[in-house]
């Protein structure tokens, strides 16, 4: 079993997120016998009988092999669940990896969910970079801080991972609401992922790693650089701007669904998404980050103007030139 990123995981301080379930699970031991430092991260939805069985299970294991283990109890979820879930999910694990200096979040993505991902993508008219999806490392940002994302099952299938679980006897849950056909994924798992990939694996291997390399020489010289967690990005088509912002909105934690890049286009690269990330622009970048209400004082106004630094984000980059994160000469975007 081929594990990707093992190198950016050694001597680091790492965080897994873990479910209980049979990938998560399958990850906890394969990091245990590579001797991959790491302690635990969990969300409790308490929308199954089996949760709080799960919850001991994990609270058992990390006591055994001495993990420390953060848990969240998720307040209800009443609608649009899976959207939800996963913010409810990622907030709780960047507060958890901030406040304690990890360097790494290990999540048990495998090939299962890349070809899932891929289809519903393609079913829903998506562009080669939404069907492509996350990698094997991607980089996260929070506001001033960021942490690597982590994916070594990235090309283990997950009757690979069973075969390990059930050759070792591992104990792991199964969760219940995959084979709810009411959610979409679980829709496309159950009647085109599995049959897929159980007779066509390593061509869908092969297929994935030509696809990523067409992908980087089409988008490699694409100018892009991070100032104190804004990401600014050199203007060209729209075609072409649109699919950077949501490659840069993926990292920042936000996904855009295809009416939110019509409207991203339609408003000229300038406007506010869910209340918490900005875009704006000037004649010559875009720039996109988390939103700030830092006052600005009237100097910084002047200096911005001056400097053509669009307003959605002045208050960003006032921020971090007062924590002293930058100086005011890496914000001369009107040169």
């Amino acid at each position: 079993m081929q594990l990707y990123g093992l190198k950016h995981l050694r001597d680091k301080k790492n965080l897994l997120g873990f479910s209980a379930g049979v990938d998560s699970t399958a990850l906890f031991f394969l990091l245990l016998d590579l001797d991959i430092s790491f302690d635990v991260v969990m969300v409790n939805y308490h929308i199954r009988a089996q949760s709080d069985l799960e919850v001991e299970y994990a609270k058992e294991l990390c006591t055994r092999y001495d993990k420390k283990f953060f848990l969240l109890d998720s307040p209800r979820i009443d609608r649009d669940f899976e959207n939800r879930a996963r913010q409810i999910r990622y907030e709780f694990f960047d507060s958890v990896i901030i406040d304690h200096g990890y360097e790494n979040l290990i999540l048990a993505h495998q090939l299962n969910d890349r070809l899932e991902w891929f289809l519903m993508q393609l079913l829903r008219g998506g562009s080669l970079g939404s069907m492509l999806g996350f990698s094997f490392v991607d980089k996260r940002f929070v506001h001033h801080d960021s942490y690597q994302v982590v994916r070594p099952l990235w090309e283990v299938s997950r009757d690979e991972i069973l075969t390990f679980l059930h050759t070792r006897g591992i104990k792991f849950f199964q969760d219940s609401s995959n084979d709810d056909e009411r959610f979409f994924r679980n829709h496309i798992r159950k009647n085109y992922a599995n049959s897929l990939m159980k007779e066509n694996s390593q061509g869908i291997i092969k297929s994935f790693r030509h696809l990523r390399d067409e992908h980087a020489k089409l988008y490699a010289t694409r100018e892009m650089a991070w100032i104190a967690g804004v990401c600014v990005i050199k203007k060209e088509s729209d075609q072409t701007n649109i699919y950077f912002v949501d490659k840069v909105l993926k990292l920042l934690g936000y996904v855009m669904s295809e009416k939110s890049r019509a409207e991203v286009i339609r408003c000229g690269f300038s406007l506010v998404l869910a209340g918490k990330y900005v875009l704006d622009c000037n004649e010559k970048y875009i720039f996109i980050s988390h939103r700030s209400d830092e006052k600005l004082s009237k100097e910084f106004k002047d200096f911005a103007r001056a400097s053509s630094i669009p307003p959605r984000v002045r208050s960003v980059f006032f921020g971090a030139l007062k924590r002293g994160e930058i100086i005011k000469e890496q914000l001369k975007f009107n040169i």
